[in-house]
């Protein structure tokens, strides 16, 4: 397809989290590379997306909308109230940026506008980064032309599936090639509660520090521990000024950690796609409960394939988490295995596969 012909507008709607966004944000670079486009996304105000979207290419809509799911009678009760609300302002900006291509990839903002665009028979496609769908791409998956997902076994619960793997963003997929297996001499690992931190993480962390201290002469430690436990966690670091530690709110080079770290202990969201794609041992945690219990089938599919080492919230603690550690620094043999179990995983560059398909399904 060629970048001369006239341009198209596509509409990314979803995200919330970094999770949802970055697959969305990938897609977007792959078609601004292969096609005269105008791309707008549309989230929340408070997701990610408006710190991120603004510095971007991209255009950013806002629609009041939030979840439904693990929340409170009175936040239910709010959410409904607004979602008439949403679903007018959703019509309104399909009907004033026209859009060619409509991509829904998950999160709050992406169900009125995708339920709109296949009312209105738009050319509406999606793409999950999870194992198991959450309940947006559930109900919608069923009636969209393409439905883009990472792994064979969701696959029936959508109309017209295609099995990519997931789009990572390409400040990634560039660094790929430039992986080391011994990416320092200490072992270095790190701890990532993605872009709205991991409260559970933090504290568990912290709680082995001082077991952790005994270690001292043999890791490194890259904590990202979110904006409300930054200050916290930081002091508690303080009582342990041996430790080599590195602690951050968020993380903007996610490259640079990928290439430094042997070991990532993280949730299971759909940041294990990048932990694949540079074949990286790593710890899971899975949200105890989330929609579809996604988090725990992406723990699952990693822990089955011998990438990852799966600890269910219920289980974890200070004395596990240590133990697994050590246990790893002990075993240099398996991190590699789980390394190279992990990149298996990886189906090349997805976000080429989702653009070629949707280009030669709409000959757009």
């Amino acid at each position: 397809m060629s970048l001369e012909k006239k341009p198209i507008r596509i509409l990314i709607a979803g995200g919330g989290t970094g999770g949802h966004l970055f697959p969305g944000m990938a897609i977007a670079e792959e078609f601004a590379e292969k096609r005269n486009c105008m791309i707008r996304f549309v989230g929340t105000k408070r997701g990610i997306e408006t710190k991120i979207i603004p510095s971007s290419p991209y255009g950013l809509y806002t629609i009041p909308v939030s979840g439904l799911y693990r929340v409170g009678l009175k936040k239910k009760i709010a959410t409904l109230f607004k979602l008439p609300i949403a679903f007018l302002k959703s019509l309104l900006i399909l009907l004033s940026f026209r859009p060619h291509l409509v991509i829904g990839i998950g999160g709050y903002a992406s169900g009125p506008i995708l339920a709109l665009s296949i009312l209105f028979r738009k050319r509406t496609v999606l793409q999950e980064q999870n194992a198991f769908p959450g309940m947006t791409n559930r109900l919608l998956g069923k009636y969209v032309k393409l439905a883009f997902i990472p792994f064979s076994q969701s696959q029936h619960l959508f109309k017209n599936p295609v099995v990519v793997g997931n789009p990572i963003r390409k400040v990634i997929s560039q660094s790929i090639d430039e992986i080391t297996e011994t990416p320092a001499d200490r072992f270095t690992f790190a701890i990532i509660g993605g872009s709205q931190g991991a409260h559970i993480l933090n504290k568990t962390m912290v709680d082995s520090l001082q077991r952790l201290s005994q270690l001292s002469q043999k890791i490194h430690i890259i904590h990202q521990t979110g904006k409300n436990d930054y200050q916290w966690v930081l002091s508690e670091y303080a009582n342990y000024p041996d430790l080599d530690a590195q602690i951050s709110e968020f993380v903007d080079d996610m490259a640079a950690l990928y290439k430094q770290s042997h070991l990532l202990i993280c949730r299971a969201g759909s940041m294990i796609n990048e932990i694949i794609a540079m074949g990286r041992a790593s710890i899971l945690v899975p949200i105890e409960v989330s929609s579809g219990n996604h988090q725990k089938e992406n723990a699952k599919t990693m822990s089955d394939a011998g990438a990852a080492i799966m600890i269910e919230e219920r289980d974890l603690s200070a004395n596990l988490l240590f133990e697994t550690i050590q246990g790893l620094i002990e075993k240099p043999d398996r991190i590699s295995k789980m390394g190279e179990y992990a990149k298996r995983l990886y189906k090349g560059n997805s976000a080429q596969k989702i653009v070629a398909a949707i280009l030669e399904k709409f000959h757009l």
